[in-house]
């Protein structure tokens, strides 16, 4: 009996974390809410999940039914049914919180963690005292967040699905550790040469100035004809009966 009790008590503490956190995500991002209404919101959610979450407890598996104490928000799934219940108990609309179009929490034993949008990291959430004796912790900036829900959440009912966090954290791990390679495969990235193209003044031997465009390479050919042997000169006879003339003998 002592058990349950204390087993009780352990899941409304965090119950109780995950939807403070929740109401401060509220009042941050519409500031025109009454927070009268705001508080009793989060009363009437801490009730209805209480309630929700008996029998779905498993402090000594905490990733035991872990699908079904999900609390998901997706423009492309129903809004989850607690939601709209503690809406209604306190007179808010659903639209007046304002929350993400993305947005999941898992409320676990010992630990409760929100994710913003499907794609992001997961982060663990902390009151105000744990994150101040906390050091070199902090929880993203949901003021500066622009989205707003439409159309939102979704529960999963089954207990089975539990590995569905596990694997958003081991995706979340993975973003930040490098890429392993093998050195026996990696090759060395040759050079890389880029040509630039300017313009180009070039000075004539008459005085005139040619202009080279800039959107072509530069390449200059020499042009030279086909070159064509000289002609065979002919032997001047004069010459050469001068040359082969004997001289008269003395």
């Amino acid at each position: 009996m002592a058990g349950i009790q204390n087993q009780q008590s352990t899941m409304q503490e965090e119950v109780e974390k995950g939807v403070r956190f929740l109401c401060r995500m509220v009042r941050n991002r519409n500031e025109k809410v009454d927070k009268q209404r705001v508080e009793r919101f989060g009363e009437r959610l801490v009730a209805i999940l209480c309630e929700r979450y008996t029998g779905h407890w498993y402090p000594e598996k905490p990733l035991k039914g872990q699908a079904y104490r999900c609390i998901r928000i997706n423009r492309n799934q129903p809004v989850d049914d607690s939601l709209l219940k503690a809406c209604k108990d306190c007179g808010l609309e659903y639209s007046e919180l304002k929350l993400p179009w993305e947005f999941t929490m898992w409320i676990d034993p010992g630990e409760v963690c929100c994710r913003l949008s499907e794609n992001s990291h997961y982060f663990t959430v902390k009151d105000e005292e744990e994150s101040s004796n906390a050091s070199g912790k902090t929880t993203p900036d949901l003021e500066t967040s622009d989205y707003h829900s439409e159309s939102p959440t979704s529960e999963y009912s089954s207990e089975d699905e539990g590995k569905a966090k596990l694997a958003a954290k081991s995706m979340a791990v993975s973003k930040y550790q490098p890429w392993k390679t093998n050195s026996s495969n990696k090759q060395q990235q040759p050079a890389q040469y880029f040509y630039v193209p300017a313009p180009l003044w070039v000075p004539c031997h008459q005085g005139m100035v040619s202009y080279l465009p800039t959107y072509q390479p530069l390449t200059f050919y020499y042009a030279n004809g086909a070159s064509k042997k000289p002609a065979a000169r002919q032997p001047n006879p004069n010459l050469v009966k001068r040359l082969t003339k004997r001289a008269p003998k003395p």
